[in-house]
C-alpha cells in the first residue's frame, strides 16, 4: 500500500490502542483523530501523527481525513454513534480515502433489528457505508474476552460465585487481540475479505462450562448461581441500557455462535477461553505479588 497514513478513530480505547500498536510495529504511518491528544501522545509517543478533533467538529474531521489512505472507524457506544461515524465516513469518502474498516456491533445485536440500541446504530452506519463508493468492510465481533469474560473472572477471584441468567446459554467469546489482528489485516490487505465479517472465538462456552474451567484453573470449586436479568432503570444512560440488552440477548442464546472467519483470514485459530483464563490468572497473580 502507499505511504499515506492510516487514520484511526477511537485510538485511545482498548481495541483502538491494539490496532495502532500493530500498525506501528509493522512500520505503517498512523494518524489518530482524538479529543485527547495528550493522552494519545503519552500512549504512542512520537511515532504517530495526532490530529486533535472531534466527530462533531466537521473542520477537524475533514482535516484529519485529508491525505489519509485508509480509515479504521471505531467509537464507543453513545447516543451519537451513528451520526458521528457517518460524519467521518463522509469526510473520508470526500477526501478520497480508499478503504474503511469499521468495527461494528456483534452480529446478534444487529440482526434482527429492534433488539439493541447499539446494534441498530451500527446497522445504520453499515447501511450508509454501502451507499458510498469507498471500499469498506464491517467487522462484527462477538462478546470480547477482555470485557465480559475478564469481569466474570475477577468476580470469581474476589470470592463470588459465577452468576448467569441462563447457565446453559453459550457465548462464542473472542479475544480483542484477534479482533485487532483481523482489523490490521483488513487495513493492509490488497482487498477486503467481504463487506461483513462475523468474528468469534473457536468454540461456544456456556456459563456452566466456564465455571468448570475456572474450577480447574483455580484448583477450587467455583459455584454457579442463576441470577435473573435486571432491566436498566428508566433514567439509565445509553451505555447501561445497551449492556442490559446485551445480557438479555446472551441469556436467550443469541451469542452462541462460531465462525471460521478469524482462522481463514489469519491462518491460525483464534485464542481460546481456556488460554485466556490461564493468561488472565497469571497476570493477576503477578500484580498481587
Amino acid at each position: 500500500m502507499s505511504v499515506s497514513p492510516i487514520l484511526v478513530t477511537g485510538a485511545t480505547g482498548r481495541l483502538g490502542r491494539l490496532v495502532v500498536e500493530r500498525l506501528v510495529a509493522l512500520r505503517q504511518p498512523v494518524r489518530v483523530l482524538t479529543r485527547r491528544p495528550d493522552a494519545a501522545r503519552k500512549l504512542f509517543g512520537s511515532g504517530i501523527e495526532i490530529a486533535a478533533g472531534d466527530f462533531a467538529d466537521r473542520a477537524s474531521v475533514e482535516a484529519a481525513s485529508r491525505g489519509a489512505g485508509r480509515l479504521l472507524l471505531l467509537s464507543p457506544i453513545s447516543q451519537t454513534l451513528a451520526s458521528d461515524q457517518i460524519a467521518i465516513a463522509n469526510a473520508a469518502a470526500a477526501a478520497g480515502i480508499g478503504r474503511i474498516v469499521k468495527i461494528s456491533g456483534s452480529d446478534w445485536t444487529i440482526e434482527p433489528s429492534g433488539n439493541s440500541i447499539s446494534g441498530d446504530a451500527h446497522a445504520n452506519v453499515e447501511r450508509h457505508l454501502r451507499t458510498l463508493a469507498t471500499e469498506h468492510v464491517s467487522l462484527r465481533p462477538n462478546a470480547w474476552m477482555q470485557v465480559s469474560l475478564a469481569t466474570t473472572i475477577n468476580q470469581v477471584l474476589a470470592g463470588n460465585p459465577l452468576f448467569a441468567a441462563n447457565p446453559e446459554a453459550g457465548i462464542g467469546y473472542i479475544d480483542a487481540r484477534d479482533i485487532a489482528d483481523v482489523a490490521t489485516h483488513q487495513l493492509l490487505a490488497d482487498k477486503v475479505a467481504g463487506q461483513t465479517l462475523k468474528l468469534t472465538g473457536p468454540s461456544v462456552v456456556t456459563a456452566r462450562q466456564l465455571a468448570a474451567l475456572l474450577s480447574v484453573a483455580l484448583k477450587r470449586p467455583v459455584a454457579l448461581r442463576e441470577k435473573p436479568l435486571v432491566a436498566a432503570p428508566a433514567d439509565a444512560d445509553i451505555e447501561h441500557c445497551a449492556v442490559a440488552q446485551f445480557a438479555a440477548l446472551i441469556a436467550a442464546g443469541r451469542a452462541a455462535t462460531t465462525t471460521e472467519v478469524v482462522a481463514t483470514i489469519l491462518g491460525r485459530l483464534p485464542r481460546s477461553v481456556k488460554a485466556f483464563i490461564s493468561e488472565h490468572l497469571a497476570a493477576e497473580a503477578a500484580l498481587a505479588g
